[in-house]
């Protein structure tokens, strides 16, 4: 919906208050893509409460191309207008006299666009206030700093995991990453050297998802300026090396009403919580073309790689694709999705988390029971036995899975499902065939 004038005021206040010469006005599309608009503080005032006309076709362009996916109903023909969310806003620490925003598609009738992303989860989030319950939400954003070499990318240290010497070689970048996330109103819980060569994650608190949503676009966005600026390129792709580690950002999510954290019954996990983690466990393969929905996705997510390979969930089993960590005194506080990364768009991604969680509830879907073996490590005659099965291991699969899911489709309505289902056969077709190599080339700076 169109900004009320009172919003409009409030966001130019701010906007003026922060001696800035341009705002850049954004949003993710359906290739994962953070796209933005710099305009000038006049301009950007000028235009908060109408909205910054765009082609409809912003919604239609592939991860690996700069045109319009043929085939859609949105195109060259059309407009819609990007309207600033207020409470998205920020300064940007690393380009003085430049602000940022998150936007909303609206219509020309100012009502919300079908194909809008933030929309789709503004939607989700009603429904699951419509039965009292509310959600916490946070990523873990594993990235790697790598130099530029004559071949392609190189290691920028090779420490091992938790070394302190890996911190030591990185502080003063992951120092000014840190600072420059908590400028702009992302708190910082902590940096840990991950286990690959040249990779670090950083954790930030959690938040409400639409919140949560913007943060993954700003640490994405702040991880790769810091390291420009270092002539270093931080990526968060999720796999840059055959054979080493991947970059996860795992999502966290809690169910809360009112006050209270409902994700604990004791030692174990609550009723309500279970019913949920079971609707999400039922619709993961379709939740996976969402959730790490890039072709170079498949290549992290594979067994003995902590990445969640198996439709499984377990307490404190890193081998699993939904892991629910136990407390040391009381019981859980969250539920980690580990089949999450950087090449998401996370509007869409925390849409599909909570739909297929509703769903759970609404039907009272029952939870197994919690694996406890590495499924990794069974052959598959004893996989079978237990009922477990292998995610989808590419884009096509993952996309077929979510086109034949009535209740994530539905999540994303039928022109937004079109659309992004549309945009992702087209990367699997164009990337599907590439070597890790010239995908890598491809990849390594998008997102």
């Amino acid at each position: 919906m169109d900004l009320s004038k009172r919003e409009s005021n409030e966001l130019a206040r701010l906007v003026a208050e922060s001696d800035l010469r341009f705002v850049r006005l954004g949003w993710v599309d359906n290739a994962g893509i953070y796209r933005s608009h710099a305009l000038s503080v006049n301009h950007f005032c000028e235009l908060a409460s109408k909205g910054l006309g765009l082609a409809s076709g912003v919604q239609a362009v592939p991860v690996h191309q700069d045109s319009v996916a043929a085939g859609l109903p949105i195109g060259a023909v059309g407009q819609v207008w990007l309207v600033p969310d207020r409470k998205s806003f920020r300064s940007l620490p690393w380009q003085a006299g430049h602000g940022s925003a998150m936007g909303a598609f609206v219509t020309a009738e100012g009502e919300p666009w079908p194909y809008c992303p933030r929309t789709t989860l503004t939607r989700q989030l009603q429904d699951l206030a419509e039965v009292g319950l509310h959600m916490e939400t946070a990523f873990e954003h594993e990235f790697m700093l790598l130099r530029r070499g004559e071949n392609g990318p190189e290691h920028f240290e090779e420490s091992h995991y938790a070394a302190t010497h890996g911190l030591d070689k990185a502080g003063p970048i992951l120092d000014e990453m840190a600072l420059a996330l908590e400028s702009q109103g992302i708190t910082v819980e902590s940096i840990l050297k991950e286990a690959g060569l040249s990779q670090f994650e950083i954790a930030t608190l959690h938040a409400d998802p639409m919140q949560s949503a913007d943060h993954f676009v700003a640490v994405r966005e702040t991880l790769s300026a810091v390291g420009l600026g270092h002539n270093l390129i931080a990526t968060p792709l999720p796999l840059v090396f055959e054979n080493e580690s991947g970059n996860g950002w795992h999502l966290h999510f809690s169910l809360w009403q009112e006050d209270r954290n409902l994700t604990a019954d004791g030692p174990n996990l609550a009723p309500l919580s279970a019913a949920f983690l079971a609707g999400v466990l039922e619709h993961l393969p379709g939740l996976c073309a969402l959730t790490s929905p890039s072709t170079n996705s498949f290549r992290r997510i594979r067994p003995g790689a902590w990445a969640g390979a198996y439709q499984i969930w377990g307490y404190d089993h890193k081998e699993a694709a939904l892991r629910v960590p136990t407390s040391r005194m009381g019981g859980p506080t969250n539920i980690e999705l580990k089949v999450s990364d950087a090449s998401a768009n996370p509007y869409l991604s925390l849409a599909g988390l909570i739909g297929a969680g509703l769903d759970g509830i609404k039907h009272n879907l029952g939870l197994p029971e919690a694996v406890e073996v590495d499924a990794g490590n069974l052959n598959e005659s004893e996989r079978n036995a237990r009922g477990i099965e292998a995610l989808p291991a590419s884009l096509d699969a993952a996309v077929a899975a979510l086109e034949s899911d009535p209740v994530l489709l539905e999540v994303l309505g039928p022109d937004l499902a079109e659309a992004y289902l549309h945009v992702k056969k087209e990367e699997a077709l164009a990337l599907g065939s590439l070597s890790l190599e010239e995908e890598v080339s491809q990849l390594i700076e998008t997102y």
